[in-house]
């Protein structure tokens, strides 16, 4: 059955499609896209969510949009420059810094509108380095993942606060949803992943990269280590093997074998949550967007996470989950004794029900969706 567009035509151009959050973003905007009767384009260099986007019904465009040669990506420009003309694209958007130089470049050839995502708090430290981010703020409107990025290109980018719509990532509200998770299941991830029966368990997901605050997680749970708790690190492993070869010696240092478990990327995060009793993202630099809060607080999880960046925003302290101060041991330790000691049951339950209220009204794949097709029909 062939279908008929009435709406205008968006062309999503993203480095390649693996399972990340720009990539997950794309799919869903896409998927919304063509529900609503769009007509969804989307170039890449493809990857392991292919199927996935082809499942939308959106059509994809195999190009090379994940190389920062040159000359690439002036020949790239040249590529979406026919796909825009022949499809009669309306709007290209982009969401990340090596494609956006190539579609700019078509865009301004074709004439059509340009529509920018700035998703993270990339390093500007030198003039050439803040030149590249700088082409994520040459959207004729640009999005923005949090406040937090939004004031960060206003005052380090000069960008004029009435072209920048804040747009919160948006997580799937039933794939995290601890009701949707049986009893046969946690107790089979619960014997895959080692976890002791009757123990607090400690969830933090996060690739192993120093700024995720590894070493600070050990350090505090190194000085609770006579308290009765179960670690589960998780995320990517690989990509700094030396990093985890530090984290695993610090751990063996500390006699924490026991305590402390490391493991790869996980595709079974919901089933991780449901078993955590507290969730760690004790980041020591601001992050632009965390999805682990959301997703943590729509599994109904206490949350310690750090009090920078887009912490401020997604958790109200206290309320749906608790601030530490970055990089503090013993801020965080002590979080964790108190939840472990003092936090009532009564408390506990209201903390979790607030948190995935708070997720559903603000983080919802929903609104997301919405947001960025109003985005696409201001222009």
């Amino acid at each position: 059955m062939s279908i008929t567009y009435h709406k205008k035509t968006i062309l999503q151009v993203v480095p390649s499609l693996v399972n990340v959050g720009v990539e997950r973003s794309t799919i869903d905007i896409a998927n919304y896209l063509v529900q609503s009767g769009y007509k969804s384009l989307v170039a890449s260099s493809g990857g392991v969510l292919l199927e996935q986007l082809n499942n939308t019904g959106s059509t994809h465009y195999l190009v090379n949009t994940a190389s920062k040669n040159p000359f690439v990506i002036w020949y790239n420009h040249t590529i979406l420059s026919d796909i825009i003309k022949q499809q009669k694209v309306d709007i290209i958007h982009v969401r990340s810094r090596a494609p956006a130089f190539s579609s700019y470049l078509a865009a301004r050839k074709t004439k059509i509108k340009f529509i920018t995502t700035f998703h993270g708090f990339y390093n500007f430290s030198t003039l050439i380095k803040k030149m590249y981010n700088s082409i994520l703020v040459k959207g004729d409107i640009v999005i923005v993942v949090s406040n937090f990025v939004k004031d960060h290109i206003i005052k380090y980018y000069n960008v004029p606060e009435e072209k920048i719509r804040v747009i919160h990532r948006g997580i799937d509200l039933e794939y995290f949803n601890p009701k949707n998770i049986s009893q046969k299941k946690l107790e089979q991830y619960q014997a895959m992943y080692n976890i002791p029966k009757d123990t607090c368990v400690i969830l933090l997901p996060a690739k192993m990269t120093k700024r995720k605050g590894h070493e600070v997680v050990i350090e505090a749970l190194n000085a609770i280590k006579d308290y009765d708790f179960y670690c589960i690190m998780t995320g990517d492993i690989l990509s700094n093997r030396n990093f985890t070869n530090e984290i695993k010696k610090k751990i063996m240092h500390y006699k924490l074998q026991s305590k402390i478990q490391i493991f790869g990327s996980t595709a079974h995060l919901p089933e991780l949550y449901a078993l955590a009793d507290i969730v760690l993202c004790p980041s020591i630099e601001p992050e632009a967007f965390s999805r682990v809060i959301v997703e943590a607080q729509a599994m109904e999880k206490v949350i310690i996470a750090s009090n920078i960046g887009s912490t401020m925003e997604t958790i109200a302290d206290e309320v749906t989950g608790f601030h530490i101060n970055a990089s503090n041991v013993q801020d965080l330790s002590d979080k964790i004794k108190y939840v472990l000691l003092n936090l009532t049951s009564n408390k506990i339950e209201a903390m979790r029900k607030q948190a995935r209220q708070s997720t559903l009204l603000q983080f919802s794949l929903q609104q997301m969706q919405s947001k960025t097709l109003s985005v696409y029909n201001e222009l």
